[in-house]
């Protein structure tokens, strides 16, 4: 079965030794809901009652273990639902890393359902925020995340968007020497460097 990005994105923090995460379901997040499910407790996804307080659950094992705390919400008022825990650990000096969900990018800008401003939102709480918007991207921000995390003793935030269904490759017409997909250097090198992401583990 080919790993997914929430798979992928699990099993790095597995190799950074996280093994819990606090968080509440939604429509914006079940990828890694899935890759959760498929993960058999490693992490160990701990729902809470509500996103607020999945966000001070991270904010208290960090405190008391000195370990990174990571929770998970979706997307929307679920997103902004973290942010009373987040600044608990920001003014506290605790490292926590969010993942939150966003909307598809071909959603972004149209006033789509429970559509907000991620980026702007955790600006201010964060001492680190940025969004993956390709899978080669999952490895260094999640990487980053974390170090920037337990640096600067503070919070990190993760934007992952919501995907679509891929598309079908190309096909060859009849008699057509057209190769199936357009011979880009940009996607081979774009592919190359995705094999290289799923096999490097995190470095000191």
């Amino acid at each position: 079965m080919a790993q997914l990005v929430a798979d992928f994105i699990l099993q790095r923090l597995r190799e950074w030794g996280v093994g819990r995460i606090y968080g509440y379901p939604g429509d914006g997040i079940n990828g890694f809901l899935g890759a959760l499910d498929r993960a058999d407790k490693n992490p160990e996804f701990v729902q809470a009652r509500h996103e607020e307080m999945a966000a001070f659950m991270a904010c208290g094992h960090a405190k008391f273990t000195g370990e990174v705390g990571v929770c998970l919400a979706t997307s929307g008022p679920g997103a902004i639902h973290l942010l009373n825990g987040l600044y608990d650990a920001k003014l506290d000096h605790a490292p926590v890393v969010a993942i939150v969900g966003q909307q598809k990018r071909l959603s972004l800008g149209a006033e789509y359902q429970q559509e907000v401003d991620l980026q702007t939102l955790f600006k201010d709480v964060s001492e680190y925020v940025q969004v993956c918007m390709e899978p080669a991207q999952a490895r260094h921000l999640v990487d980053r995340a974390i170090r920037v995390a337990l640096s600067r003793r503070g919070v990190s935030t993760l934007i992952f968007q919501t995907t679509s269904k891929r598309r079908k490759p190309c096909r060859r017409r009849p008699g057509s020497t057209a190769p199936s997909f357009p011979p880009s250097a940009t996607r081979r090198r774009a592919s190359s460097r995705v094999r290289e992401t799923c096999s490097a583990p995190p470095t000191s």
